[in-house]
Parts: structure tokens; C-alpha cells; sequence
């Protein structure tokens, strides 16, 4: 039982924190998008696929043994428009995490998944 809980410890130190993860996404979001970007398809498309990458190669990058899931959705914001989002994973709830970080444009939204699974 002692080894048990020790392990449990030793993987909650490892997780990255969620203010971490938040500031790759953020950041990355930032220089991928950037806050006066125009929302059109066309770059959504591009923006969307660099981002995961770069989110994703950061992620990696910190040296965590951990796989990660990297999912990203764009809208256009205009009157009217809605989403909904909703996400469940089974898993091991102590070694495992999710992550979600909504990001905001003058004319998009970007909501952004991250899900670490323990190696």
C-alpha cells in the first residue's frame, strides 16, 4: 500500500500545472492568430493545424511522460452564433488530466482541448 501511494505522488508532481498549459496555448494561439486577426475560412484552416503542432511540440517539449491529445475548434463570431462543447474521458483520474482554454479575437473564438495520459 506504501508503494501504492508513492507512486500516486510522484505523478501528481509530474502533471503539468494547468496555468502552465494554459499559458502554452494562449501564447501560441497569440502568434499563430493574434487578437485583431479577421476570421475567414480560409486562414482558419491553416491557424487551426499550426496551432495543434505548436501546442502539441510544447507540450512534448517539457519533458513530462505523458502522450497528448491536442484538439482545437474556430468560429466566427457574429450575432447569433453559438457552440457547445462538451468532452468525457475515462481514464485513470490520478495520473491522467484534461485541459480546455477558451481564446478570444476581435471576430473568433477558440476553444482548445488538451489531454495528458499518463505513459
Amino acid at each position: 500500500m506504501k508503494s501504492m501511494i508513492l507512486c500516486v505522488c510522484i505523478f501528481n508532481i509530474m502533471a503539468l500545472p494547468e496555468e502552465d498549459v494554459h499559458m502554452i496555448i494562449k501564447q501560441v494561439l497569440d502568434e499563430t492568430v493574434g487578437a485583431n486577426a479577421t476570421y475567414t475560412h480560409k486562414d482558419s484552416v491553416q491557424w487551426n493545424q499550426k496551432a495543434v503542432e505548436q501546442i502539441t511540440k510544447k507540450l512534448v517539449a517539457a519533458g513530462k511522460p505523458y502522450k497528448y491529445v491536442v484538439t482545437s475548434s474556430f468560429l466566427q463570431i457574429s450575432s447569433g452564433s453559438g457552440l457547445n462543447v462538451s468532452t468525457i474521458s475515462y481514464w485513470n483520474k490520478i495520473t491522467d488530466s484534461s485541459y480546455m482554454y477558451r481564446w478570444e479575437a476581435k471576430t473568433m473564438l477558440a476553444i482548445v482541448y488538451v489531454f495528458a495520459i499518463a505513459i
